[in-house]
């Protein structure tokens, strides 16, 4: 039905959004490289210490040099194809690349593994736990079938050492101090050692796929719901613009009338009639704010108007938007003055929406200031950030009121003050902290009864 919002189109069939713990697949890559260079440093640090300070005579310091050496050179060359990928990746032929850099460096550090095993007594190596590290390692990023074959080639290579060991062909390396028996491998030992580590292996792939599955299964749920939120969001935002749209044009319209009316256009007016059409037009003008208001947030949304950002030049935005609402000031007889620094850089935002938050500002303190009153609108550079004020010598807020201003709907109670008649729709201070926090900014005000109050705005200086 024309006017109504219209609902997203739907998914194409046969699609399928990549889940994110895939698409942070080269992020995770990028740091094991990280850790695997810490590992390959600490096999050629910890064989010396080993040899020259420990005393272990029998350790074979230069093979263990070498494979320390061998691991930083396959690491440099993964660490080079990934680099470029370290941020989040939603093409499948960069994650088809980057799964099939995952496979080979999970096999290259089983066999890096192993070797250093077999250099320090097989089977019977301290070391041997560290396969489960790499077990956990597939199942976090890999699919399930992926991580059922590192598993069971988890245990195949120690098997195989074990057997080797045993059957006489594959002897380890034996270094007193290093490993706790020197001796010919007892078979017995050998079974018993494969079946904890088959036993381990097995509950550790079992507990992980649940884990895992569940995992998934609610990231699946939640972006389900981020989905269906998104949806929700749009249609809420298409309805403010239609309801907007449609609210101004006739209020526009009665507007005009009733202004035609005031001149006399449709014949005399009494003094009644007079106040009743003033009345009238006031309660307008506070809608035609409201308005504003809700078409500010229909316009909030941060994925929209992100694309928009550009760099924007503080200082002509104040000098434009003080010229215009001068006259404003003086009607309520409130001197406007602005207060700028020789040199400000500029910030990175959204120029309509940051104009609207000043603006907000600058319209409060005009109407929340007594007659007569003094507004200062400055900018100040305090590197990295850009901070703009709008000060006035008004009547002041309290202290305990003060946390809830920036929230939405809140009106302050201002009877028994100067200012007690004037009408808002309780959005604006709300609004400006949604727009300072969609630049990466913030907002904050210092106030004290009586003696006015500075509203500021903290944006991130531009560095482009």
């Amino acid at each position: 039905m024309r006017g109504m919002p219209t609902e997203p189109d739907p998914p194409v069939p046969g699609t399928r959004k990549i889940p994110i713990h895939r698409q942070l697949l080269g992020s995770g890559l990028y740091l094991h490289t990280i850790v695997r260079l810490i590992v390959a440093l600490g096999i050629v640090g910890g064989s010396l210490v080993a040899r020259h300070i420990v005393g272990i005579e029998d350790l074979d310091v230069s093979m263990l040099v070498a494979l320390g050496m061998a691991i930083m050179a396959y690491d440099v060359a993964t660490w080079t194809l990934v680099r470029p990928y370290r941020e989040r990746q939603d093409s499948p032929e960069v994650l088809g690349r980057l799964t099939l850099i995952m496979h080979v460096s999970i096999v290259l550090d089983f066999l890096a593994l192993t070797m250093a095993i077999w250099l320090v007594g097989g089977v019977r190596s301290p070391f041997l736990v560290f396969y489960v590290l790499h077990v956990i390692l597939a199942w976090v990023n890999l699919t399930r079938r992926a991580a059922l074959l590192f598993t069971a080639l988890a245990f195949a290579l120690p098997a195989a050492l074990a057997a080797g060991d045993w059957y006489g062909f594959l002897m380890p390396e034996m270094p007193a101090g290093a490993v706790l028996a020197t001796g010919p491998l007892d078979g017995r030992y050998a079974v018993t050692v494969l079946v904890v580590f088959a036993v381990v292996l097995g509950l550790l792939a079992f507990f992980l796929s649940g884990i895992i599955t569940q995992l998934r299964e609610a990231e699946s749920r939640i972006r389900l719901a981020n989905a269906e939120l998104l949806r929700l969001s749009n249609i809420r935002r298409d309805f403010l613009h239609i309801a907007v749209h449609n609210i101004r044009s006739p209020m526009g319209a009665v507007t005009m009338f009733l202004k035609n009316m005031l001149d006399g256009l449709g014949g005399p007016v009494t003094d009644r009639q007079r106040e009743w059409i003033e009345r009238s037009l006031a309660r307008l003008d506070g809608l035609s704010v409201f308005l504003t208001d809700m078409k500010a947030l229909s316009d909030l949304e941060v994925g929209l108007i992100k694309a928009e950002f550009h760099r924007v030049e503080v200082g002509p935005l104040l000098v434009s938007l003080v010229e215009e609402y001068r006259d404003l000031a003086e009607d309520r007889k409130h001197e406007l003055l602005l207060d700028l620094p020789q040199a400000l850089p500029p910030v990175l935002a959204h120029e309509r929406l940051l104009r609207e938050a000043v603006v907000n500002y600058v319209t409060n303190a005009i109407r929340y200031t007594p007659e007569g009153g003094r507004i200062v609108v400055r900018a100040i550079h305090a590197p990295p950030i850009v901070r703009i004020e709008v000060e006035d010598n008004g009547i002041g807020i309290a202290l305990e009121d003060q946390p809830r201003l920036f929230k939405e709907f809140v009106r302050l109670d201002r009877r028994g003050t100067p200012v007690s008649k004037v009408e808002g729709s309780g959005l604006g201070l709300s609004i400006v902290r949604r727009i300072a926090e969609a630049f990466g900014g913030a907002v904050f005000v210092r106030s004290r009864p009586g003696a006015g109050s500075t509203f500021a705005i903290d944006l991130p200086q531009s560095t482009v």
